[in-house]
């Protein structure tokens, strides 16, 4: 049975319910203090907190795991984030060669966004630490983590076997979201291997690529990132 995709609307970040035959899985988790309208809204879904299996961080930036430890305590389900990005998770904090401006605009926006925008989160030690691809079948859901580094080290996506993609910030819609064309992460540590993860990962064909900020996007409309 194909695992179905809802996105949920944090506010800055977009979190996203992975629901399988045999299980769920939450996809990154937003800024600290997000859990209750995490949790409100999956049980508007129907999903109660034990149903999670498991909770899967993107990458190590606070708007996508700032609220992993309380919701690791509501749902008791495990935390995974890849080894690269590990350190960031149990520490709380950014590392800052992972927010480099990809743009002047984005310079400017991220100057206007800085005092709204949170800098720390919650320490936690992850539970699980991975390195390379692995599957999600035992946590219900048919689907596989892949590394999509350049964002950060330790990048990963979703590619779920009946084509949705999940990719944190490997793409986002323009100006953190707020335009609706596909474009770069607003910051980066490494944009050239961003893109190498990009053309990996459209050569396996996904359909429809939910990002956390902004789309989703059908797989075509990210083309011309691809030759960059």
């Amino acid at each position: 049975m194909a695992s179905a995709v809802v996105q949920i609307k944090t506010g800055v970040a977009n979190v996203f319910l992975l629901r399988g035959s045999g299980g769920c899985v939450l996809v990154d988790t937003g800024n600290p203090g997000k859990e209750a309208l995490i949790l409100e809204r999956l049980a508007a879904h129907g999903v109660a907190p034990g149903d999670i299996r498991l909770i899967l961080i993107t990458h190590g930036h606070v708007d996508h795991f700032g609220s992993a430890r309380a919701l690791r305590e509501r749902t008791g389900a495990p935390v995974a984030v890849h080894s690269l990005d590990a350190d960031v998770v149990r520490q709380g904090v950014h590392r800052p060669d992972t927010l480099r401006p990809t743009g002047r605009p984005v310079a400017l926006l991220m100057r206007l966004l800085a005092p709204s925008g949170a800098s720390r989160a919650p320490a936690l030690e992850p539970d699980i630490v991975f390195e390379g691809e692995w599957r999600l079948e035992e946590y219900g859901v048919a689907g596989r983590v892949i590394p999509t580094p350049g964002h950060t080290p330790g990048s990963v996506s979703v590619l779920l076997d009946s084509g949705e993609a999940i990719v944190g910030d490997l793409v986002m819609g323009r100006l953190m979201g707020l335009l609706g064309r596909p474009g770069p992460p607003a910051v980066a540590w490494d944009l050239e291997q961003n893109w190498k993860s990009l053309r990996r990962l459209l050569a396996l064909s996904p359909r429809t690529i939910y990002v956390a900020h902004g789309g989703p996007f059908a797989a075509d409309e990210l083309l011309n990132l691809t030759r960059r």
